[in-house]
């Protein structure tokens, strides 16, 4: 009689975390694979990565990232033990030749997306507006974005009222989202990673309102180094600074007008605050 064993075949995995060099920020959307497999992924918003089920054997991992160095490094899996691989990733400078573009009219349009913009910190800066940059008054820059008035930040989207829209700050409701009478918004620039603006096909999960969803999330801060940074405009003047604490990083951002200093001695109270 001839038995036969079967071995249930090992199979490990990969995670870490891919960030920036020179600020520990994650990067989001990194790609992460294996060369000369199938197996791969991408990171998410905390710039963390996991591929399963990859069997025992020795490999070599690829991560990449527009604008940044590719990085290739040897691992050997063997034993069904998990592998911490988390790495940073230096900018360079992307030399390209001269490149031509051609394009043809389609019949028809396919993979629509849903009425989606994203917004990172570099792209709300370079947006044309007076005085200092502000989220609401870049927002306002897109199609199908109308404002109240030239004085005020609040959003008119889909034709509802500016209150019909939800704000969120890093999954937190904000239900006040501007001050000064609405002349500015509650968000300083300089403190935000990316903003997302959803003008319509939202998820249940944002239910509640009508017009649009707007989710703001935050910088980590430097993980490396302690950095601040300050402005002064017509309007206001504001501050930013951050630096490395223990295995994290911290984040502080304030901002204050003159307005108050206009009125100051009479009667009237002006609303600078929030």
């Amino acid at each position: 009689m001839l038995l036969g064993f079967l071995q249930s075949q090992e199979f490990n995995q990969i995670y870490g975390f891919i960030t920036d060099e020179s600020s520990g920020e994650a990067l989001i959307g990194a790609n992460v694979y294996l060369a000369g497999t199938d197996r791969g992924t991408a990171t998410n918003h905390d710039g963390y990565f996991v591929i399963s089920e990859i069997p025992s054997g020795n490999y070599t991992v690829v991560v990449s990232y527009l604008g940044y160095n590719t990085l290739k490094k040897s691992v050997s899996l063997k034993n069904d033990v998990d592998l911490a691989f988390s790495v940073t990733l230096e900018i360079t400078p992307i030399e390209m030749s001269l490149i031509e573009v051609t394009g043809e009219e389609v019949d028809r349009r396919v993979n629509i997306q849903i009425s989606r913009n994203t917004l990172n910190m570099r792209q709300l800066k370079n947006v044309p507006q007076l005085g200092e940059a502000d989220l609401f008054r870049s927002l306002q820059s897109l199609p199908g974005v109308l404002t109240e008035s030239e004085f005020s930040t609040g959003l008119i989207i889909r034709g509802g009222n500016s209150d019909q829209n939800l704000i969120l700050l890093d999954g937190i409701t904000v239900y006040n989202p501007s001050h000064v009478g609405g002349f500015f918004s509650n968000f300083i620039v300089d403190a935000i990673k990316e903003a997302d603006l959803l003008k319509g096909g939202f998820n249940a999960e944002y239910g509640g309102r009508l017009s649009a969803v707007l989710n703001v999330r935050s910088r980590e801060g430097n993980r490396n180094k302690f950095n601040g940074k300050g402005s002064v405009s017509l309007l206001s003047a504001q501050t930013t600074m951050e630096g490395p604490i223990g295995k994290g990083a911290w984040l502080m951002s304030g901002r204050r007008t003159y307005f108050d200093q206009v009125f100051k001695g009479t009667s009237f109270h002006f609303p600078y605050y929030f």
